[in-house]
């Protein structure tokens, strides 16, 4: 495929393998090592944030945050997200009340939940998505109005602004994932960024499977511990990441710079108090039919796209299905996310949309 819809951003390997010689020369490969204490001071101090944990993954990122929070029974989330917003929670036994997202932003509305509903939770997990910061002092208020711990998977927030801060800083919890595809990235890896110490210090000690000081299982853990070899990738990554941001966001322009007069797409709302990250590139067309003919002659041109995020979740068994959510069904059935990486040039944009705008013309 000659546009592929993401590729993974690759350092220097020079750079890369100094990291790895380094990892050598000590023989120290996991369980704390001084690349990932590294890595975690210097995204800290990067991302302007607190008490920051890396881990192996998004995904377990989320788990650990559930656990030391110590959440129980129900959990308002959207249906708008990768499967792993969903199933983290069911696997720690949690059940998510799906609440149905704004149509303009595409994120958790606090409009849409239920006084039974937000009565019957213990938490709210909200996705910036896209990378599109959430309604932040709305879902605060009405969290503390009820009660519930909040965190916000932000797997596509890295880059993400609300009011000249990281979006990382609101909620109980934020998470991150640093998979290959994301904006910044370790291969595989995660993060988890703590409102207060407490939580964050018992937190160190459930990725390590609950380990005190003296190696004694104070609290139920997992291994969920990041390696060198994962954050010297991090570390490299780290090094080019104003670089890799400011080329997403001139990408991201010159896409809506194309597509944003045609009648036929719709385009997702960036919050008034943030710019848009460079997160991904989805547009929103009229039905699901028009949807499947497009991505079929995109591709039939070399041009790879995704349906993020299809099916809702509220709509998949396994997941509960508890909630009534139609503006998410609908929009998860006519969203498709265009190819967009750092590699991706100005001239590709051009050519990508111009067959997009032939296709969605001649439909």
């Amino acid at each position: 495929m000659k546009y592929p819809i993401v590729k993974p951003y690759l350092p220097c390997p020079v750079k890369y393998k100094q990291y790895i010689d380094d990892v050598f020369d000590r023989n120290w490969l996991t369980n704390n090592g001084p690349l990932v204490n590294l890595l975690e001071q210097r995204l800290a101090e990067h991302l302007g944030v607190k008490h920051l944990l890396l881990v192996a993954n998004g995904t377990l990122a989320l788990q650990v945050a559930y656990a030391a929070l110590d959440l129980k029974g129900h959990v308002l989330t959207t249906p708008f997200s990768f499967a792993a917003t969903a199933s983290s929670l069911c696997w720690q036994k949690l059940k998510p009340i799906f609440v149905d997202i704004d149509e303009q932003s595409l994120n958790f509305s606090s409009d849409n939940v239920s006084d039974a509903d937000a009565e019957l939770a213990s938490a709210l997990l909200a996705v910036h998505v896209f990378g599109n910061p959430c309604e932040l002092e709305k879902i605060s208020t009405f969290a503390t109005k009820h009660n519930l711990s909040v965190i916000y998977d932000a797997a596509h927030a890295f880059a993400s602004n609300f009011s000249q801060q990281s979006v990382l800083n609101f909620g109980d919890i934020s998470t991150l994932s640093l998979h290959a595809t994301k904006l910044f990235h370790s291969v595989e890896g995660g993060a988890i960024i703590f409102k207060d110490e407490e939580t964050y210090n018992r937190a160190k000690q459930m990725i390590n499977f609950g380990f005190d000081a003296d190696n004694y299982p104070e609290y139920v853990g997992i291994n969920a511990k990041m390696s060198e070899v994962h954050a010297a990738m991090g570390l490299s990554v780290l090094d080019d990441i104003d670089y890799i941001i400011e080329k997403r966001k001139l990408l991201i322009v010159r896409y809506h710079e194309l597509l944003s007069d045609c009648k036929k797409l719709t385009l997702q709302q960036w919050h008034q108090n943030s710019e848009c990250s460079g997160a991904y590139m989805p547009v929103i067309f009229s039905s699901e039919a028009q949807l499947l003919s497009v991505m079929e002659l995109l591709h039939a041109k070399e041009v790879q796209t995704r349906r993020y995020f299809y099916p809702s979740l509220s709509q998949v068994e396994v997941y509960g299905q508890r909630g009534d959510t139609p503006i998410a069904n609908a929009i998860s059935e006519r969203i498709l996310c265009l190819p967009l990486y750092t590699d991706l040039a100005i001239t590709d944009v051009d050519y990508i949309c111009n067959v997009l705008l032939e296709v969605m013309n001649n439909s």
